[in-house]
């Protein structure tokens, strides 16, 4: 039974860098790995439409963006530019149509069901940005102990 450590510095240090954890470029990479994997499975369902409206300059389903923060955390949502959240909430909820003018008491319209498409990718998506991020963590630890 051995009595020492050989190479007791290099382990020290092994055991420093393991310590430390991830830091927030680390912990930035694993999250927009995860929302990259988001925005692949969530981009197919965003309705398109083929032809721009006057004024538009990009479609619904090009808006997507991710969103980078301090503590390493990445948000994807919609563009503010041209509104195109508030149309991605409105066409993922649905809306009840209001009569020309809005003046009339009870509508004669239907209300239009929403799509869901953000609900859909969060059910299919749930495993795989998890697997994204976890390959991420386990790349960026692997790192970390193979760079002593």
């Amino acid at each position: 039974m051995a009595s020492q450590i050989s190479n007791e510095a290099s382990f020290d240090q092994l055991l420093d860098n393991l310590a430390d954890g991830f830091g927030r470029e680390e912990r930035f990479q694993a999250n927009e790995a995860g929302a990259k994997e988001f925005v692949r499975i969530m981009k197919p369902k965003v309705p398109y439409r083929f032809n721009l409206r006057k004024g538009e300059t990009a479609h619904l389903r090009d808006s997507l963006i991710n969103v980078e923060h301090a503590n390493g955390s990445v948000d994807v949502g919609f563009t503010n530019k041209s509104m195109k959240g508030y149309i991605a909430r409105i066409i993922n909820d649905g809306w009840t149509p209001k009569p020309p003018g809005g003046r009339a008491k009870k509508s004669n319209y239907e209300p239009v069901a929403g799509k869901h498409f953000w609900e859909e990718t969060q059910r299919e998506a749930k495993g795989k940005v998890g697997e994204a991020v976890a390959n991420q963590l386990k790349s960026a630890m692997d790192k970390k102990v193979h760079s002593q």
